[in-house]
């Protein structure tokens, strides 16, 4: 017979749960940039109001100010549509896991253990770890910009060859070619709180319902998948509810609770309980194995 984690593929249970999950994700970014595009468009109407002429030093200081204020109301905005989205992604993740414990209970062993979590008391404690991420990233996000407008801003005062006008429009489209890293930062959080409202669950389950409970990982496989996550995959992490994963890629040492363990890391949290898998083709967890 085929191990757990051919059996629960068959089940179908866990690629739903992923691709719901990068769907929301998706939509989500969606609309963070749709609110970043408002700011860029308003910055670029501001700054249009500039002098024409040669771009001067005088004018730098003025275009730095604007392009400040605009990360202001960026990081603000974006903000406020992460906060929600938090929310729905941890208790999504908390709904995913008992869904998973009943449909894997039931299908492994027969019988369901009934699992009452909170499911808006786990998103509001897993919300409060994004809130912390999400503002760092921003910042962080943020600071690069401020940097790279400011010595491109700079160089062409030095050289004294470009008009206001190229100048201004340069700005703007510098803000354009950053989108795909706002997106990602998006995508990553979210999928972090996702997790971690899951790891939460997971906590108390354990706590209360099933002390053997144990976590694993699962990857969605398609032409997106990158060769570290197949790796990953390959190796059937599973370890304690409390414990890091732990795996060596290229020389480097990859330790994390949660995924995503890098930017774009798609896999997800599955509960694991070693009764799922005992009897299955001699089945031992992996990391119960000797070397």
């Amino acid at each position: 017979m085929p191990d757990f984690f051919e059996e629960v593929d068959s089940t179908g249970v866990i690629e739903d749960h992923i691709q719901k999950v990068l769907a929301l994700e998706e939509s989500e970014s969606k609309k963070v940039l749709r609110a970043y595009r408002q700011i860029r468009g308003d910055l670029r109407d501001r700054l249009a109001t500039t002098r024409k002429g040669s771009f001067t030093a005088q004018q730098l200081r003025g275009t730095l100010a604007q392009v400040e204020a605009a990360i202001t109301a960026m990081n603000a905005s974006i903000s406020g549509e992460m906060e929600d989205a938090a929310s729905t992604m941890a208790i999504l993740g908390v709904k995913n896991l008992t869904k998973e414990m009943s449909r894997f209970d039931k299908k492994f062993l027969g019988a369901v253990v009934p699992i009452n979590l909170d499911a808006v008391q786990i998103a509001a404690d897993a919300n409060a770890l994004l809130i912390n991420r999400m503002d760092s990233s921003l910042e962080s996000y943020g600071q690069g910009v401020r940097t790279q407008i400011a010595q491109g801003l700079t160089n062409a005062i030095i050289a004294g060859n470009l008009s206001t006008d190229e100048v201004m429009s340069k700005v703007g489209d510098y803000f354009l070619g950053e989108e795909w890293k706002l997106s990602r930062i998006v995508r990553t959080e979210l999928h972090n709180v996702y997790n971690t409202g899951k790891l939460t669950g997971m906590q108390e389950t354990q706590e209360n319902y099933i002390p053997d409970l144990q976590k694993t990982l699962m990857h969605p496989m398609d032409a997106r998948t990158g060769a570290d996550s197949v790796y990953a995959a390959r190796l059937k992490l599973i370890v304690d509810i409390d414990e890091e994963f732990s795996y060596t890629w290229k020389g480097k040492v990859r330790t994390f609770m949660v995924p995503p363990d890098r930017p774009n890391d798609r896999s997800i949290l599955v509960p694991f309980r070693a009764s799922w898998g005992a009897g299955r083709a001699g089945f031992v967890p992996p990391s119960t194995k000797p070397a």
